[in-house]
């Protein structure tokens, strides 16, 4: 409250001030008018500080690290790892977008995008390739002494949970909710991987369909039975297409 009244007061004095006649401003001595122009320069210069102050501190609790529990860490580590190695051994980054892949006539010439289409076929069983994936990482690094800041976990509902006898505290043990976070924070990325190819494979479909010789007056029939010829087309090439889009043709390919 004194805070207000000394505010309110100085605010009124600047008032006074300004709205003074020159003949009463110049009655005051020099020194006395250096502090009341002084008093709202202090003030505001008060008030942006405190700003600068509070959005430093915002800031850094928003953008500021995160702490995880132990086992959260070992685990994301892990996933992170094993995730990374299956999108490069499927050549997923040398194919960000469409433009990337390479024609040969009305079919692609692609190599990576022949290893990329084989390698997403295990995306049509995905809790399968998630529980594969997720079994991978809880044995990744330990077992061969390969990285010295990987601690043991331990899944005692995992394959190889009979074949290892270390004693695991209770902080490193997989529960069934560790479990579930596990495998939703893996199927996020399978999900991504699956749209990403999805829509290679309808571009490349559409794609092939437009090399090849246009019927004019084709009618619905038989422009969706073309499409199926290029789909089948293209899978005898080495581009096998993700169940979701062969269930576009009917399912005959």
């Amino acid at each position: 409250m004194k805070n207000r009244v000394n505010d309110l007061r100085t605010f009124r004095e600047i008032e006074d001030l300004a709205s003074a006649s020159p003949r009463r401003m110049f009655a005051l001595s020099p020194n006395d008018v250096l502090v009341q122009v002084s008093l709202p320069l202090v003030l505001i210069l008060a008030i942006l500080t405190r700003l600068m102050v509070i959005g430093q501190t915002l800031t850094t609790q928003e953008r500021g690290p995160v702490i995880l529990e132990m086992w959260k860490q070992q685990l994301i580590l892990r996933m992170d790892r094993v995730l990374s190695d299956w999108e490069r051994a499927a050549q997923l980054p040398a194919l960000p977008e469409f433009s990337r892949i390479q024609w040969e006539g009305a079919l692609p010439n692609d190599t990576r995008y022949q290893t990329l289409c084989e390698s997403a076929r295990t995306l049509d069983t995905q809790e399968e390739l998630a529980m594969t994936l997720y079994h991978r990482s809880l044995r990744f690094g330990v077992e061969d002494g390969a990285e010295d800041y990987l601690l043991a976990l331990y899944d005692p509902e995992a394959p190889f949970a009979q074949d290892s006898d270390r004693v695991v505290p209770p902080e490193f043990t997989i529960t069934p909710e560790r479990r579930a976070y596990a495998l939703e924070y893996i199927n996020d990325r399978l999900t991504q991987w699956r749209q990403h190819v999805e829509n290679l494979q309808w571009s490349t479909v559409a794609a092939s369909a437009a090399r090849l010789p246009f019927e004019e007056d084709m009618d619905e029939a038989r422009m969706a039975a073309q499409m199926a010829t290029v789909a089948r087309a293209l899978e005898d090439a080495g581009y096998p297409l993700l169940q979701s889009v062969r269930e576009e043709f009917g399912g005959t390919l």
